[in-house]
């Protein structure tokens, strides 16, 4: 199979899972503004005062799942746009990642130990 292709499946399977998740903070949801609802026209809950504990309610009901779904999501994303790297070792990758600055940087320590190391 291509490699690009073989990346992208675990962007994939995040995708779906983020889909389900917010599927179900959907269907979540509905059911607690039904039970609301359904609590204020029985007059068991007055939303006066009580606007903190409904909330809760839905944040704890529905919400942490909308935000899990989001995560999975911007997971995926980060997965797809992550860049196929060869077979190359760290070192290499590291040592052509330097800039002038830090290669100004090691020429002065470098200076500075060998000025030590003369006294």
């Amino acid at each position: 199979m291509n490699k690009r292709i073989i990346q992208l499946i675990p962007s994939i399977i995040f995708y779906i899972f983020a889909g389900l998740l917010a599927a179900y903070a959907l269907w979540a949801y509905n059911h607690c503004s039904d039970i609301i609802s359904q609590a204020r026209a029985a007059g068991q809950l007055a939303t006066s005062g009580n606007e903190y504990d409904i909330a809760s309610f839905y944040m704890g009901n529905c919400g942490q799942y909308a935000v899990f779904a989001l995560l999975l999501a911007a997971a995926g994303i980060i997965l797809q746009r992550k860049p196929i790297t060869q077979n190359v070792p760290n070192a290499i990758i590291a040592d052509t990642n330097k800039t002038a600055a830090d290669a100004e940087l090691d020429e002065w320590f470098n200076e500075a130990e060998s000025n030590n190391n003369s006294n």
